[in-house]
């Protein structure tokens, strides 16, 4: 068998993001959904030689919300209390990255914060890739990074719909976001990061980087190369290159040898981690992808750089 897998992506569906979902008019119709339950998913785990998993929200509560910040907010703190729930029942099999209202929300963010992190002992929390059209390095959100920088916390970044998941579904000829759009949020908001210097000024943080970093182990260089980077930030190549090399990228979907040996020659050591995006994507996709360019040493590489960033999580 070897060494179990920590998986730092996976998502739950629980029955109150179902129906609420299913009770939001403005929400299109045809946004996933997907089977879920703990005793599915441990049995995936199982099959799949996953040894515990970190598991999070992968739907915007502020689209929940209906642009009702207090709805948001009660929203995250059912989703938590249950995720909670979860870890406290199998506290070897699961963990939590909790979830959060809309960072545009200041202050119903930062005690959701405190609450997840202080009382429900999370793993880290789990933030969107922009709000309302606010990448993650907009000076709105500078108190929530102080927060975050005050627990060193650990936060998991994922690509969200942004309001536009209802086009790409409803009119012809489109493609939709997840498909192609998704893996450029990750960059957009990773680079965004690193030009207003929010990577430097909250170093205590640790930001993973959804699906292998999205496009930044392709475009890094480019980007770093370019004189309009260095106007904007005042960083040189070899600064901003340093600063792209500070998150950790999580190998959801990237389950190719092509793509893989790119992020394994970007990352730092002991900055990748394990992901299957499970149940979004299906386990057969799962176990192919790993398959064609798994083994027992990067499984080992991995799980020891989710102990370094969960300390709970060590052997």
């Amino acid at each position: 068998m070897g060494p179990l897998k920590i998986d730092t992506h996976q998502h739950v569906f629980p029955p109150l993001l179902k129906n609420a979902i299913a009770e939001n008019p403005n929400l299109p119709k045809g946004l996933p959904s997907v089977e879920w339950s703990p005793k599915t998913t441990l049995e995936f785990m199982s099959r799949n030689n996953i040894g515990t998993s970190i598991l999070s929200c992968a739907v915007p509560l502020a689209v929940l919300g209906q642009g009702n910040a207090s709805k948001a907010a009660t929203f995250a703190r059912k989703v938590n209390d249950y995720l909670a729930s979860i870890r406290d029942r199998y506290p070897e099999q699961f963990g939590f990255f909790a979830a959060l209202p809309s960072l545009e929300d200041t202050d119903n963010c930062i005690e959701e914060i405190r609450y997840a992190l202080t009382t429900l002992k999370a793993d880290g929390v789990s933030l969107f890739t922009s709000y309302n059209d606010k990448y993650l390095g907009h000076p709105d959100f500078e108190p929530i990074w102080a927060e975050l920088n005050t627990h060193a916390a650990v936060i998991f970044t994922h690509p969200t719909i942004e309001g536009s998941m209802e086009k790409a579904i409803t009119q012809p000829f489109t493609i939709p976001p997840p498909i192609v759009d998704w893996s450029h949020e990750t960059t957009r908001t990773a680079v965004h990061l690193i030009l207003t210097n929010t990577l430097r000024r909250f170093d205590a943080c640790r930001i993973i980087l959804s699906h292998g970093g999205g496009t930044l182990p392709f475009v890094a260089s480019r980007v770093a190369d370019s004189d309009i980077q260095t106007r904007i930030s005042g960083k040189s190549r070899e600064e901003f290159l340093e600063d792209a090399k500070r998150f950790y990228f999580d190998l959801a979907l990237v389950g190719h040898p092509m793509p893989l040996g790119l992020v394994l020659g970007f990352a730092e050591t002991g900055h990748v981690l394990y992901g299957t995006d499970y149940p979004f994507v299906g386990e057969d996709a799962v176990a192919e992808g790993w398959q064609s360019v798994g083994d027992e040493g990067l499984v080992l590489e991995t799980r020891r750089a989710a102990q370094a960033l969960i300390p709970r999580l060590a052997d």
